[in-house]
């Protein structure tokens, strides 16, 4: 029979939160690259895999204030915009989208919107250079505009009541066991992405320790994903409490 039109369910989710660096546009590895160097030429020590590894999803003033407390001196004056222009180089040469991301970001049929950890001009040239950008226009937001980054709640909290969603109602999208962890702060589902070529074989087993439902590699499966989920949810509400299984734990696609 089917449920008369006011009291059905609510689709969920209500809004998708994507990372864009290592989710949307392949830039974790540029960027690490970029900031190695620039530490280099300063006199610290510092591989962009130790980068990657310690500081993705983390953002980059907070990772520059533990390098600078570890290694007991400061950085040079102008260092910030020497980064950052390395970096808009670095992406305007060679930086690319995730394979298939463009399409599935037409295929959704839910808002979205960008949750990150790059500044607000860092996170315009990605996706004006990768094509993305006419698919989020209005709907960038860069940890400059809260208090706290990842893995603080806070920027996940302010796009979603900046897009009207409650965060019971939202899913996030991230490659970083920081961004996971807000998302799971913040009361939202998450989803670990591993398909950027930064990517190590345990990024997975991380991102799930961290709390994410599941993990996957191809951002095309990401819809048949959000619909599974959707009917899982819809299934355990319909068993009533104490009955039916946890939202895909450790699923991989």
């Amino acid at each position: 029979m089917t449920r008369p039109k006011s009291e059905r369910r609510p689709s969920w989710p209500r809004l998708v939160l994507f990372d864009c660096d290592g989710v949307l546009v392949d830039s974790e590895r540029l960027i690490a690259s970029a900031e190695a160097e620039a530490l280099a030429a300063a006199g610290f020590e510092a591989s962009p895999r130790d980068l990657l590894d310690r500081f993705t999803g983390i953002p980059a003033a907070d990772m520059f204030r533990t390098i600078v407390t570890e290694q007991g001196r400061p950085l040079p004056a102008g260092f910030g915009a020497a980064v950052d222009r390395r970096i808009a180089d670095a992406y305007r040469r060679r930086l690319e989208p995730i394979p298939d991301a463009e399409e599935t970001l037409r295929r959704l049929d839910v808002p979205c919107c960008v949750a990150s950890s790059s500044s607000l001009d860092r996170l315009r040239l990605a996706l004006f250079v990768t094509g993305l950008d006419w698919l989020l226009m209005g709907r960038i937001f860069s940890t400059e505009m809260v208090a706290r980054g990842k893995p603080a709640p806070d920027l996940f909290l302010h796009a979603a009541d900046r897009m009207g969603a409650a965060p019971a109602h939202c899913l996030v999208v991230e490659d970083s066991v920081a961004g996971v962890t807000a998302a799971r702060a913040a009361g939202m589902t998450a989803f670990g992405f591993t398909g950027g070529s930064h990517g190590t074989p345990d990024l997975g087993e991380g991102l799930l320790a961290a709390g994410a439902d599941l993990v996957f590699s191809r951002m095309a499966a990401l819809p048949q994903l959000i619909h599974g989920a959707e009917l899982d949810r819809t299934s355990r509400l319909a068993a009533g409490p104490g009955r039916g299984s946890p939202a895909s734990t450790g699923g991989r696609a």
